[in-house]
């Protein structure tokens, strides 16, 4: 008999039942194997979902991506750059390139200040859409916040900002 036949039940005095069913338990085992292959993947499209496009009270026509980390990710954010109009880099005095830098975006209007997006960029590109106004825009590199103030969403330009490490 097969081993992956079911056992059949006995209904014998003696009060012996049978052992779990060994197809089902191979089932079961395959299940959980599948699942944990598949979880660090599931696990990295799902830390990317949230990255890009993570934002604090968003604002209609805001949007950004983030990344650059390694040339074929540097390559992927070329490709995409004309789709956003504003195009930050976070680098130390040397040029190299940073990483997880906390970021803000506050629209600025007569006597109104609104933070539109609050986030961290996963690499030093950092690519925002943003309707038209003027906004600041702030990166904490080394401890300290860096603040530039911009004109932002003329039809068919776009801006880029550099924030550098003012650390020796």
């Amino acid at each position: 008999m097969s081993n992956f036949l079911p056992r059949s039940r006995s209904n014998s005095a003696s009060g012996n039942r049978p052992g779990p069913c060994p197809l089902l338990l191979r089932s079961g085992v395959l299940v959980v194997a599948a699942v944990l292959l598949c979880a660090p993947p599931l696990a990295a499209v799902a830390k990317e979902a949230g990255r890009s496009e993570a934002a604090s009270a968003p604002q209609a026509g805001t949007g950004w991506i983030s990344g650059g980390v390694g040339d074929e990710s540097r390559e992927e954010m070329r490709k995409v750059a004309a789709d956003y109009d504003l195009h930050l880099v976070f680098s130390d005095q040397r040029g190299s390139y940073l990483a997880e830098i906390p970021f803000t975006v506050t629209r600025l209007a007569p006597g109104k200040r609104q933070e539109i997006i609050s986030a961290v960029s996963d690499g030093p590109l950092l690519y925002l859409k943003l309707p038209p106004g003027t906004y600041e825009v702030a990166a904490r590199i080394d401890g300290t916040w860096q603040t530039q103030r911009i004109q932002a969403g003329a039809a068919g330009s776009s801006r880029r900002l550099s924030f550098v490490s003012r650390a020796h």
